[in-house]
């Protein structure tokens, strides 16, 4: 694994990490008037969900972004964006189609990311696949 790969890593590690912390220690958003919770298992599901979520986001902006604009400008803001998302860029070419021009591939990575999220956490209040396996199994 080179060292992209690994910092692609270490910056989902440090988000799920900073997600924990701050639902952990705040609860959990609730719907408007209702309580916040606070549950360790909780705080641990959705710092997972929301951590993938906003990883893919930034990557799908910076996709969206990369179609009008050339990364390698001596600008601060599009250095600090390039350098946060070519990590996952780079994670995720040896499963890249070869046929994908370079602007597009950070779209296959946000894809994946995302996909990824939808596996493991379900989306838009639809419990996970492998949740539905094992009820349909028991």
């Amino acid at each position: 694994m080179d060292s992209l790969s690994r910092r692609a890593l270490i910056i989902l590690a440090a988000a799920y990490v900073l997600a924990f912390v701050i639902f952990s220690a705040m609860g959990l958003p609730m719907a408007e008037g209702g309580e916040r919770r606070f549950s360790g298992v909780l705080a641990a599901w959705a710092a997972g969900s929301y951590a993938l979520t906003s990883l893919a986001a930034i990557i799908f902006a910076r996709a969206l972004l990369g179609l009008f604009v050339d990364f390698s400008r001596p600008i601060a803001f599009f250095r600090a964006l390039g350098s946060l998302t070519d990590p996952f860029v780079a994670l995720f070419a040896p499963v890249t189609p070869a046929f994908l021009a370079p602007p597009f591939r950070p779209f296959f990575a946000a894809f994946c990311l995302y996909f990824i999220k939808l596996l493991i956490f379900g989306a838009l209040g639809a419990p996970p696949p492998w949740l539905l396996l094992l009820l349909v199994l028991s």
